[in-house]
C-alpha cells in the first residue's frame, strides 16, 4: 500500500548555490567536497525514488521549503528499507557533512512563494466576471458611435466601442451596484447602472451643448492704429493750414 516519507534538515548549509560548480545531478560543493543533489524541482515520487536507489551514507540535497516537514506521498511499494536508510543518513548528517543546502523559509507565505532561491510573487487571483454587451448610439440620429470609452466605475475594467457602436466588457461579479460610464468628445458623459444579472446595456448619448453653438464677438472698445491716431492728433493743424 502507499507509504509516505517526511524530510527534515537539522543543520542547513549556508554555502552559496550559485558559487558551486555545476554537476550532473546538481552542483559540487568545494566546502564539503560532495555533490549537492538538486531535489527542488522533483516531485514527491521522484524524491523518494531517488533516495531509495542510494546506498546507506550521507546525502547532501537542495530542497524547496514546501518539500520539508510534510509527508511525501508515493505509490511505490518497493525499496522502503533503502529509503529508510537514506532518511536516517540525512537526519544524522550534522556531524559527518554539514553542507546540506536549504532554501530559507519566506516570512510571508500568503503573498509570496519561494522557488529555486528566488522570491517570486504569486499571480493575483482572477476575479469571476460576466460579459456585458450593448450598443452606443447618437440620440439625435440613431447611428452607432465609434470610439466611445466604456468603463466600469471605480475599477480598471474598460473598453471602447467598435465602428458600429457595439461593445463587450467584462464586469466583476463581486460588485454590488456596478455602473458603466460612457464618455466621448462632443457628447455628454452618461452613467448607467446595470443589474446584477444583466448582460445587455445599450445607451443613447446626447450632444454636449456646451461645446456647440454660434460664436458671438462683442466689440467693447475701438482700437486705433498708429497712423489713425496720428491723423486724429494732427487734424486741427491741417484745418488751420487750409484756411
Amino acid at each position: 500500500m502507499p507509504h509516505s516519507l517526511t524530510l527534515t534538515i537539522p543543520e542547513p548549509c549556508h554555502e552559496s548555490w550559485a558559487a558551486m560548480t555545476p554537476a550532473a545531478q546538481g552542483r559540487h560543493c568545494a566546502a564539503c567536497a560532495k555533490t549537492v543533489v538538486d531535489f527542488s524541482c522533483m516531485t514527491d515520487a521522484q524524491v523518494v525514488a531517488w533516495l531509495s536507489r542510494q546506498a546507506a551514507g550521507a546525502t547532501c540535497g537542495r530542497f524547496a521549503t514546501p518539500q520539508l516537514h510534510r509527508p511525501l506521498a508515493t505509490g511505490a511499494t518497493t525499496g522502503w528499507p533503502r529509503t529508510l536508510a537514506a532518511l536516517l543518513a540525512l537526519l544524522g548528517l550534522g556531524a559527518a557533512a554539514p553542507a546540506i543546502a536549504q532554501i530559507p523559509r519566506p516570512q510571508t507565505l500568503t503573498e509570496q512563494t519561494l522557488s529555486m532561491g528566488i522570491v517570486a510573487t504569486q499571480p493575483q487571483a482572477v476575479l469571476p466576471v460576466r460579459v456585458v454587451q450593448g450598443r452606443v448610439t447618437d440620440a439625435s440620429t440613431g447611428l452607432g458611435l465609434p470610439g466611445v470609452a466604456v468603463l466600469v466605475e471605480g475599477t480598471h475594467y474598460g473598453t471602447s466601442t467598435r465602428a458600429d457602436g457595439t461593445y463587450e466588457l467584462d464586469v466583476p461579479t463581486s460588485l454590488h451596484s456596478p455602473q458603466l460610464v460612457f464618455s466621448s468628445i462632443g457628447f455628454e458623459m452618461t452613467v448607467e447602472p446595470i443589474g446584477l444579472a444583466s448582460t445587455v446595456k445599450s445607451v443613447n448619448m446626447k450632444m454636449d451643448d456646451t461645446l456647440m453653438g454660434e460664436v458671438v464677438y462683442t466689440d467693447t472698445a475701438r482700437w486705433y492704429t498708429p497712423r489713425g491716431l496720428w491723423q486724429r492728433l494732427t487734424r486741427p493743424f491741417r484745418r488751420q493750414t487750409n484756411r
